[in-house]
């Protein structure tokens, strides 16, 4: 069970059951998507196999921002749970949650475990590989 972030390249995901949030009224819900294991999470938006990564190792796919930016603030979701089993779901055109803390790294510096986290998917983020909320300003869709 791991999640390497690759720098410039996807999100390879190992062990961790990983779906999409959708609302349904006020609360969301992830519904789990049908990946293998492990599967790459594409982070350029290129891909031809959204929201999974079609192209081979050594990827090199974008440019990521420099991670010269603060660190955001402490995440506060529910879903997916941080208290259940390690779980990742894609927010639609933001980034990726991740919940019960599974090891992570970026590169060869490990993220400390936490119980949730938000994991940038736009490749933007001044906080990398957190999300700080770049997405939005760039409007990164898929």
């Amino acid at each position: 069970m791991r999640i390497r972030v690759v720098p410039g390249g996807p999100m390879l995901i190992e062990g961790v059951p990983v779906g999409t949030l959708r609302r349904d009224g006020e609360r969301q819900i992830v519904d789990p998507m049908a990946t293998p294991d492990p599967c790459a999470v594409c982070r350029c938006g290129r891909s031809g196999s959204m929201p999974l990564c079609d192209r081979t190792p050594p990827y090199a796919c974008f440019e990521e921002a420099p991670a010269d930016g603060p660190e955001p603030a402490p995440f506060r979701w529910d879903v997916p749970d941080p208290a259940g089993p390690a779980a990742v779901a894609l927010k639609p055109n933001g980034p990726v949650r991740v919940a019960g803390g599974p090891p992570i790294t970026h590169g060869d510096r490990a993220v400390p475990p936490v119980d949730r986290v938000s994991l940038c998917r736009c490749g933007a983020s001044r906080s990398q590989p957190l999300c700080d909320g770049s997405h939005k300003v760039i409007g990164y869709r898929t």
